[in-house]
């Protein structure tokens, strides 16, 4: 199963943000899961729009999302929430 990860980047230390997805990475794949992860697809100097386009590309290629606990807090993975939702992505929690 692939899942795309969903949490808060925009305002943060980029070292805390590398940090905090690989994380969430490494356990999803112990789990046995195939993982989207959005700082992998963009570049932290894009526009919001930018990165948005591209994430968005890649979480509608997955079967469900995961959202770490300041998803809340970000207009991206809210966003990314609802569009999951729509699509009928399952949740995963860890």
């Amino acid at each position: 199963m692939k899942v795309y990860l969903a949490g808060k980047i925009s305002g943060l230390n980029y070292t805390d943000i590398f940090v905090k997805f690989n994380a969430a990475e490494f356990l999803l794949k112990q789990a046995g899961y195939t993982v989207v992860n959005p700082i992998r697809l963009v570049s932290q100097d894009w526009l919001w729009e930018k990165c948005m386009k591209v994430c968005i590309g890649g979480l509608v290629q997955c079967d469900a999302i995961y959202l770490l606990p300041d998803w809340a807090e970000s207009r991206g993975a809210k966003l990314e929430y609802h569009i999951a939702q729509e699509l009928k992505l399952k949740l995963i929690a860890l």
